[in-house]
């Protein structure tokens, strides 16, 4: 059993939010031949983006594709009653499960 305990987790990076987009693209294509036989090829591509926006209360709010979460590099637990082996364990365990990362990159000490 462990009593008050305190936590560090870091992370990758900072949260972020993916707009969703209105995308044009045109596309054209001009092939000339001049008077020695000479051919010269021009293509060009002209690419429109915007955001698309939303009405939330009355506020015009971008629209929201995704958002990538940060992931979690490592995490600190100092916890009172980490000196037994058992309460230790399983203090890794919680942590792993809960936010996915892998043991060798959770610490655990006792608080004193």
């Amino acid at each position: 059993m462990c009593g008050n305990v305190n936590v560090l987790v870091t992370y990758s990076q900072t949260s972020e939010v993916i707009a969703m987009y209105n995308e044009n693209t045109e596309t054209s294509h001009t092939s000339e031949k001049d008077a020695q036989g000479g051919n010269r090829e021009v293509e060009e591509e002209n690419t429109k983006k915007e955001v698309i926006f939303t009405d939330e209360n009355g506020s015009n709010v971008p629209a929201t594709q995704t958002i990538v979460n940060p992931r979690v590099e490592g995490v600190i637990v100092i916890a009172e009653g980490a000196n037994d082996v058992n309460t230790k364990t399983n203090i890794i365990a919680a942590v792993e499960a809960v936010t996915g990362v892998q043991t060798h990159k959770v610490q655990v000490f006792p608080m004193n």
